[in-house]
């Protein structure tokens, strides 16, 4: 029988190197630590959407790698200016080499969970492969893109945010409606203006776009940009539409030919089953005991006037890691 496990993480993207990262600075036994992930290949913000600048200046996103010493000193990070905003992959990829050298001694299951029950106080993890025993489980699995039913040709996000692949996507014919005017949603309308293609921005709220410099959450860096410049009627191919006007709505579906969603995303389903509920100042999920949630799928969260922003960054998913592991390590 495979011995249990104290420390169970599934998936190896962006959070969860994060993490186990951070239970090898806290001391904790690689021999006790088994990974699951199905490429063991850096995660989504690394595979699907490495083009995409980060609203993180290099500096920060440095200065946050080089805690993980002294493995760091064995590799040259990228050679980028304090304040530039560097493409994901490149933070993706530097997070993933150093996370791949700490955990050499850790078990590593290539596999595909399938299920998870917690029986006599401890769980089972199922696998394709088998299944063994931990006692305290990690879910770092990522999100997926939120849907709209809608009966037009869809361009997934991952193709629209990167300008390489979209123009493979959309000829000179084609008018795209994109809902949602978040980062996502405002790098893609600058990838649509570029290649000198009509296209609607449908968005949500009081104003076209948020900025962080009056809410939290809000666009910043590049993306902020990209959203003055619209404002400014700059970008001659991107007409703006509010939610709460379906008759233009409406009459914009008519003429386009496509559709992009960029209205966020929702945790992935794990063996058939959404876990969504978690307490954020713990991470705790609330289908059983020690368990928890990381990362893009359970981020930690700001109150701010009684509003609740969820906190998704690189940064932010080390921020609430390095904030919850200490409890949960001492129980």
């Amino acid at each position: 029988m495979i011995k249990p496990y104290k420390y169970c993480i599934i998936g190896f993207g962006i959070s969860g190197q994060i993490l186990t990262l951070e239970l090898l600075k806290s001391n904790i036994a690689p021999s006790d630590i088994i990974i699951c992930d199905e490429t063991f290949m850096g995660g989504d913000l690394s595979i699907k959407y490495g083009s995409v600048l980060s609203n993180t200046p290099w500096w920060k996103t440095k200065k946050a790698l080089e805690v993980y010493r002294p493995q760091i000193q064995f590799m040259n990070l990228p050679n980028f200016l304090d304040n530039e905003c560097t493409p994901v992959r490149e933070i993706a990829k530097s997070l993933l080499h150093i996370a791949t050298l700490s955990s050499i001694n850790t078990e590593k299951l290539t596999s595909v969970v399938t299920g998870l029950e917690y029986t006599n106080s401890m769980w089972q993890v199922i696998h394709s492969h088998g299944s063994f025993q931990a006692s305290t489980v990690f879910l770092t699995i990522g999100c997926i893109e939120n849907k709209l039913d809608i009966s037009l040709p869809k361009i997934p996000l991952t193709i629209a945010i990167d300008k390489e692949q979209l123009k493979h996507f959309v000829d000179s014919s084609d008018i795209v409606s994109v809902f949602g005017t978040s980062h996502s949603g405002t790098i893609i309308l600058d990838n649509l203006q570029s290649l000198s293609i009509p296209s609607y921005g449908i968005y949500k709220g009081a104003e076209p776009f948020v900025f962080e410099s009056n809410t939290y959450g809000g666009l910043k860096e590049h993306s902020s940009t990209i959203a003055n410049s619209i404002l400014d009627n700059k970008y001659s191919y991107i007409s703006l539409i509010d939610w709460n006007n379906p008759f233009a709505i409406h009459k914009a579906l008519l003429k386009s030919t496509k559709i992009v969603v960029a209205t966020g995303f929702k945790p992935k389903s794990i063996f058939g089953k959404e876990f969504l509920e978690y307490d954020p100042k713990t991470a705790a999920l609330k289908v059983g005991p020690r368990i928890y949630g990381f990362g893009m799928a359970y981020p930690g969260c700001t109150i701010i006037n009684d509003k609740t922003y969820q906190d998704n960054s690189v940064l932010s998913y080390q921020s609430q890691i390095q904030k919850c592991l200490p409890d949960i390590l001492r129980t």
